[in-house]
């Protein structure tokens, strides 16, 4: 039963069906004046031997009640009209509905028992009763991820019920019926594990003339999935083009194309057409029928893709032929019989796709599509070295220009590493900081110098602790100048070619890969500058010389009054050392980073590698 359960609706859990809706065929014609409905039957009537137990569904012409066979002791569904006095046409398609169910005997097809129309009140005729669910309430329950739905409908088994009822209808071709209205609601799935094909009201009949219009009595403009009667027979969405246009010589093709539907539905979830009249030019104009291009988050195999469009061809001679051959497509694909050579073409399709990309110019675009379709083409043939390779150009060659997301990424690598460069210069204040005391041991007694040193190396570690891990590029300004400052105190104090040279080497080996902070050749021109400002003054008159000669000597004079010479040897011993040591650590924190960096491009260099494995091999004969 397709479902208008319009008073007594069943439970959702399971519902029992008989074949057919009540009334979705059987409402009365425009030239039928409307027949005097009877008064419904109810739970406890009988009918016959049939004691009636529930009301499955009611509309206007008919009615199909779930009844208890007292002869036999079995529960059965019965369909009966709701007219006193039914005219000869509902009453012929009434009668004609029972015999067409009940010569089609399949598993899949409702068996019917008995007719019952001997002129002593409205005719009925009795059908197994189902339980199950039909698969126009199943899939709406999948696309929202219901858990139970997924649990009990896995996808194998709908793929195995599609096959099953495409049997059912091959089986009816073969009788001579189409049924011209297939569509999910038609389709219900047992609870244990049957599956049915319902609504045979509509179908066609070799041999058995149709009287133009003998079906024009329902409308299709308040319900977007009622049958469509009249020149036009079936539901928007699934009916075919044919079907459509009127063709007078409709076969079993009709019911293929509406398979496709229910399949590509099935897989996508969503419907290939829209609903109404939309889906009547839809199916004229044809579709794009692969469902993988409108579910991308479902994983689908091409295999199935090219199923779906070859069963929903606009053209009829382009479709599966025959029902049959519909289902063994299915069943081969869930037997794991792939087909290599769609495989291999699709594959071939994706490559020339990839390369057409890259000859519009290696851009970020042309080369991200490139890159996806190559990886495509590798995904459906393996075996094929050309997308390996491709990949693999395309991964380890740069492009061109720089995608914006990478430079975005590069940036954030760059604050990283000055994060980094912030943990080193602590090292390097604290290290300032220490020397300072030693400078006071060796005679270095003024106290400007011995104040503004250690509050130079205090305020470089503030800027590093506070804030270079908000902002890494303020503290990097602000940590050139403070290091400055200290270079030009320790050429002040001492000279410029004996303390301050050691710190700004190693400072300028630290920022200068740090391109976005500062330009190299301006760190390493301030870096002199500083160091050299005494010697400037010097030069300008504004201060004593510092340095002179004679002979082979050379003489330095420095701020200290008078200098330890036993602390000044230890002192330069401990400078040096700390120096050593602090450009050790500053060699090993780079070159951590660069080893990172490599060990990562030799992954991924590995990585491509396996894509595709080498070819083993053979050893020669002996």
């Amino acid at each position: 039963m397709s479902g208008t359960d319009d008073e007594v609706p069943p439970p959702r859990r399971t519902r029992r069906y008989g074949a057919v809706d009540p009334d979705e065929q059987y409402p009365p014609t425009i030239a039928d004046a409307t027949p005097e409905p009877i008064a419904p039957i109810a739970a406890g009537d009988k009918l016959a031997r049939y004691r009636v137990t529930a009301v499955l569904g009611r509309g206007g012409m008919g009615e199909v009640v779930s009844a208890r066979d007292e002869q036999i002791g079995r529960q059965v569904a019965v369909k009966r009209l709701r007219v006193a006095s039914p005219t000869p046409e509902v009453l012929a398609r009434f009668l004609r509905e029972a015999r067409i169910q009940g010569r089609l005997e399949h598993p899949a097809v409702v068996p019917v028992h008995e007719l019952h129309d001997d002129g002593d009140g409205p005719p009925y005729f009795v059908m197994k009763q189902l339980t199950g669910t039909t698969l126009a309430d199943v899939l709406p329950r999948l696309a929202a991820r219901e858990y139970d739905a997924m649990a009990k409908f896995p996808h194998q088994r709908l793929l195995r019920a599609f096959a099953d009822a495409c049997l059912a209808i091959e089986f009816a071709h073969t009788r001579g019926v189409v049924h011209r209205d297939l569509k999910p609601a038609n389709i219900v799935l047992g609870d244990f594990g049957e599956v049915y094909v319902l609504d045979w009201g509509i179908a066609k009949v070799d041999g058995e003339s149709e009287r133009a219009g003998s079906f024009a009595d329902i409308d299709t403009a308040g319900g977007s999935t009622e049958t469509v009667a009249g020149a036009i027979l079936g539901t928007p969405g699934y009916i075919s083009p044919e079907q459509i246009r009127g063709d007078h010589d409709l076969d079993g093709r009709a019911d293929v194309y509406a398979l496709g539907c229910i399949l590509f539905e099935l897989l996508a979830l969503v419907p290939l057409h829209p609903r109404g009249q939309a889906g009547l030019a839809s199916a004229l104009a044809g579709a794009d029928a692969r469902a993988s291009v409108i579910a991308r988050d479902r994983e689908l195999p091409p295999e199935l893709d090219a199923i779906c469009v070859r069963a929903t061809a606009v053209d009829r001679e382009a479709r599966y032929q025959t029902a049959r051959q519909l289902a063994e497509a299915v069943v081969r694909f869930l037997d794991g019989n792939r087909d290599v050579a769609l495989r291999r073409e699709l594959a071939r399709s994706e490559l020339a796709h990839a390369r057409a990309a890259l000859a519009i110019g290696d851009f970020p675009a042309q080369r991200r599509e490139a890159l996806r379709a190559a990886a495509r083409a590798l995904a459906l043939d393996p075996t094929d070295r050309e997308p390996a390779d491709l990949v693999g150009a395309l991964m380890l060659d740069p492009p061109q220009t720089v995608p914006a997301e990478v430079e975005h990424e590069l940036a954030e690598l760059d604050l990283r590493t000055l994060r980094t460069s912030a943990r080193f210069g602590i090292f390097a204040a604290i290290a300032y900081l220490a020397f300072f005391p030693m400078l006071y041991w060796i005679g270095f007694r003024d106290v400007w110098y011995l104040v503004a040193g250690p509050a130079i190396s205090l305020a470089i570690i503030a800027v590093e602790l506070w804030v270079a891990p908000k902002n890494p590029f303020w503290s990097g300004y602000l940590a050139i100048a403070g290091n400055l400052a200290m270079f030009a105190l320790f050429a002040w104090m001492i000279s410029p070619i004996v303390i301050g040279p050691g710190p700004a080497i190693v400072m300028v080996t630290l920022l200068a890969a740090h391109r976005r902070l500062i330009r190299p050749w301006l760190l390493a021109a301030l870096t002199a500058l500083a160091t050299m400002f005494p010697w400037l003054l010097e030069l300008a008159g504004w201060r004593a010389v510092s340095t002179t000669t004679s002979g082979s000597a050379i003489t330095l004079h420095t701020a200290a009054g008078s200098l330890d010479p036993l602390a000044t040897i230890i002192g330069m011993a401990i400078y040096v050392t700390a120096l050593a040591h602090l450009a050790a650590l500053l060699s090993r924190l780079q070159d951590d980073e660069r080893r990172a960096a490599r060990v990562a491009l030799q992954l991924q260099s590995w990585q491509l590698r396996q894509l595709v494995p080498k070819p083993t091999s053979i050893p020669p004969a002996l």
